[in-house]
């Protein structure tokens, strides 16, 4: 959840009407939090073999205070702090839960990053989190209540990406390549496997970096980016990333077929709007799966993966 909002590279269009006036509670987005953190942890998890920038798998969402309105009292026991935890994760084996405090990582506190001195506190935590040795015992200082402690964890990789759940009822999902939202809205509107789909979609994104490649390219968004090599190139990103969602899908144990069939609905027909139609964003999925998905997990897909390292022409 996150009640600031910074200006994204959006990669999925928003394609439904104007916001609704009020928001969701507290607790129907922790709800949906909670469902969003576990679908894209268990995909995310079993990709850490496709991502080239992996970080801890610790299990949980993080937030900070200075995400909320002025005279908002999320019920945290420090600025930052584990606003999800999945049951029998890392953070979870370790005695880790919900609103507990996060205060310092290796023994140093937690203070903004320069190159993040703009963006939440919270994303100054992640990134050294995220920085972490892979494979080395990661030591957090936690608070529950009154309590401080030190924990240590022993966490597999995971691809390394941040996740959460816009506080807001619109239909918006997107990636900046550090950071995967979805709006409020869109996620109540999806079932499991659609949101799935999506999230895979976004986190294609990610391991592909397309991000650093359409602007090494200087492609343009909204419409600008509509026309001529922009939108040849923004095309190109999409349907490269819709190929890869469906070896995402299929590696964490996931019908790759959520994929198509997402696509095919009206949901996915109504967020294909300003790209490819759904029908042929389907079609491309299902000759991908035809084509390289029926053996075993997992799948390493060479040739897309190649992509990531070339420039965008």
């Amino acid at each position: 959840m996150k009640l600031l909002k910074f200006a994204p590279f959006v990669l999925l269009a928003t394609a439904f009407s104007a916001l609704a006036t009020t928001l969701p509670s507290s607790s129907d987005l922790q709800q949906q939090d909670q469902r969003l953190l576990q679908i894209s942890n268990a995909i995310m998890a079993a990709n850490a073999a496709l991502c080239d920038r992996t970080m801890p798998n610790l299990g949980v969402a993080l937030q900070s205070t200075d995400q909320y309105p002025a005279g908002a009292a999320p019920p945290f026991a420090a600025p930052v702090a584990f606003a999800a935890v999945i049951p029998g994760s890392a953070a979870a084996q370790a005695g880790i839960a919900p609103d507990d405090g996060l205060v310092t990582i290796d023994g140093r506190a937690i203070t903004k990053l320069p190159a993040l001195s703009a963006a939440p506190l919270r994303d100054s935590a992640f990134a050294v989190v995220a920085q972490h040795p892979a494979g080395a015992p990661l030591v957090l200082g936690v608070v529950h209540g009154t309590e401080h402690r030190e924990v240590t964890l022993h966490a597999s990789p995971e691809c390394r990406v941040l996740v959460e759940v816009l506080a807001d009822k619109g239909s918006t999902a997107h990636s900046d390549g550090r950071v995967i939202q979805f709006s409020y809205g869109l996620v109540t509107r999806a079932d499991d496997r659609q949101l799935a789909a999506m999230f895979a979609h976004e986190l294609g994104h990610v391991v592909l970096h397309h991000r650093e490649r359409l602007s090494a390219a200087g492609v343009k968004k909204g419409l600008l980016g509509a026309i001529g090599r922009d939108r040849r190139l923004n095309l190109q990103a999409e349907a490269e990333a819709d190929r890869m969602s469906v070896y995402l899908l299929a590696n964490a144990g996931i019908d790759p077929r959520s994929g198509p069939g997402l696509w095919r609905s009206d949901l996915g027909r109504r967020l294909s709007a300003g790209h490819q139609s759904g029908t042929e964003r389907a079609k491309l999925m299902e000759q991908e799966i035809a084509a390289h998905l029926g053996g075993s997990s997992p799948y390493l897909p060479g040739e897309l993966l190649a992509q990531r390292t070339q420039p965008m022409r």
